[in-house]
C-alpha cells in the first residue's frame, strides 16, 4: 500500500536531562585506562546522559586494549534512560587493586551512589575475579559502617563455562555478571555486560528481581545475542542450571517468548542467607538508610525516664513514631510488604545512655517458581459411565 509524501516528525524524550528525585536509580561505574583523558583521575563526574560521557571523551573508539567504558555507559543509559551514573577512572595494577578504590568513590560521591559496576582493563582470570569479590565486599562493609551502603556489580573475567566454580561460599553481598552479547566478544573478549545489569538494577524498585521477564527485555542496541563473556553460548538447559546454581547473573531467552532475559539477581552467598539476591540488599540498604536520616536529629538528645528508670509510654511510642514515618513510604511503593518498629521501655538508659530500638521489616516476595498442576477432566464423571 502506498503512502503520500510527506515529512514526518518524531516527538522524542529525555533530551532536557530531567532527572526523577528518587535516589536509589544513583549509580557509579569505577574503571581504569588513560584512553578516556578528559577527565581528572580519582575524581567523580556525574552523567545524566550517553552525551554527557562523550563530552569527557567516552566513546567507541577509546575503548581499546581491553577498555569498554562506553559500552558499558551506553547499555547503562540503554536499560535506563532516566538514571544517573557516576563515573570514576583510576590507576590499577589489577581486578583486586581497582574493587579496593570502590569505597573511596562512594566517598567521594557523599554517598549517594546506591549500586556500582567495576570494570577492569588488564589482563584478567578466573581467580582474579574470586579475588576481587572478597575485596568487594570488604569495601562494601566500609561502606555499610559508615551509613552509605551499595550493592557491587563485578565483570565475571576469566570466565571459562568448563570450569565453573561455585560463588555460594564466598559469603559476600556481591554479584557477578557473566553475560555478554555475543556479536560484541570479538571487541570486548574478556568483558561482561556489567553496564546492562547496573542499568536494570536501578530501573527496578529496591523490592524487584532483574529477571522479572514482564519489566526486564534486554533486548537493544548492544545486546542482541544472549552469550558469555568471551562470546561463547552455553545452549542446554544444564549447563544454564548449573551456572545459576553457583551464583552467576547470566542472560538467557524463553521458548515461547521473544527476548533476552537475565535468569536471576543472585550474589555470591549461599541461597539460603537472607542477603542471596540483589533485591534482598537494596531493600535492607534503603531501610538503613531511611532509618538512619530519621533518628538522626535525636542523637544525644534528653530522654526522659519514669520513676523506676524505664521509659514512658509517650518516649517509647515517639520513637517507634518516627522509625514508621521513614519506613511508611516503602509499604506504599511496594518496596516492603509490612514493617514493625519496637521500642522496649524497660531498658536501662541511665545506665548505658544507649537507646535500643527493634525494627523488621517483611520483605516483596519473588516469584522464582511457578508451578501448575495440570490435567484432565471428563465432564461427564467417572461414576456416570
Amino acid at each position: 500500500m502506498s503512502t503520500l509524501n510527506d515529512v514526518v516528525i518524531n516527538k522524542l524524550s529525555g533530551g532536557l536531562g530531567r532527572r526523577t528525585p528518587e535516589q536509589d536509580m544513583v549509580s557509579g561505574l569505577l574503571f581504569d585506562g588513560e584512553t578516556t583523558g578528559e577527565f581528572e583521575a580519582d575524581k567523580v563526574e556525574r552523567l545524566a546522559s550517553l552525551e554527557d560521557a562523550k563530552d569527557f571523551g567516552i566513546t567507541e573508539d577509546n575503548d581499546l586494549n581491553g577498555q569498554s567504558v562506553y559500552y558499558q555507559v551506553q547499555q547503562f543509559f540503554r536499560l535506563n534512560p532516566s538514571g544517573d551514573l557516576y563515573i570514576m577512572k583510576t590507576a590499577a595494577n589489577s581486578y583486586e587493586d581497582i574493587a579496593g578504590k570502590a569505597f573511596d568513590m562512594q566517598q567521594k560521591a557523599n554517598g549517594n551512589i546506591r549500586q556500582m559496576a567495576i570494570i577492569y582493563s588488564g589482563a584478567t582470570t578466573f581467580e582474579d575475579t574470586q579475588d576481587a569479590v572478597a575485596v568487594a565486599q570488604t569495601q562494601a562493609e566500609l561502606a555499610f559502617a559508615d551509613y552509605m551502603p551499595f550493592e557491587v556489580i563485578l565483570e565475571g573475567k576469566g570466565f571459562d563455562r568448563n570450569d565453573v566454580p561455585s560463588l555460594a561460599g564466598k559469603s559476600a553481598n556481591v554479584s557477578v555478571v557473566v553475560a555478554m552479547d555475543v556479536k560484541k566478544a570479538e571487541k570486548y573478549p574478556n568483558s561482561a555486560a556489567v553496564g546492562l545489569a547496573l542499568g536494570a538494577v536501578s530501573k527496578a524498585k529496591v523490592s524487584e528481581n532483574i529477571a522479572w521477564i514482564e519489566k526486564f527485555n534486554l533486548t537493544g542496541e548492544g545486546f542482541s545475542q544472549a552469550g558469555f563473556v568471551g562470546g561463547e553460548e552455553i545452549k542446554t538447559l544444564s549447563q544454564l542450571r548449573e551456572l545459576n546454581d553457583n551464583r552467576f547473573i547470566f542472560a538467557r531467552t524463553h521458548t515461547g517468548l521473544a527476548g533476552i532475559y537475565f535468569n536471576d539477581s543472585s550474589t555470591c552467598t549461599a541461597d539460603t542467607s537472607d542477603f542471596a539476591y540483589i533485591e534482598n540488599n537494596r531493600t535492607i540498604n534503603k531501610a538503613t538508610r531511611l532509618l538512619r536520616t530519621a533518628l538522626l536529629p535525636k542523637l544525644t538528645s534528653p530522654v526522659l525516664v519514669d520513676i523506676d528508670g524505664k521509659l514512658p509510654q509517650s518516649v517509647s511510642k515517639s520513637f517507634e513514631g518516627l522509625c514508621r514515618s521513614a519506613l511508611e513510604g516503602m509499604v506504599a511503593n511496594q518496596e516492603v510488604s509490612a514493617f514493625d518498629v519496637y521500642v522496649d521501655p524497660k531498658q536501662n538508659i541511665l545506665a548505658t545512655s544507649e537507646l535500643k530500638i527493634k525494627a523488621e521489616i517483611t520483605p516483596i516476595g519473588t516469584a522464582r517458581k511457578i508451578t501448575v498442576d495440570l490435567g484432565f477432566k471428563n465432564p461427564f464423571g467417572i461414576d456416570k459411565a
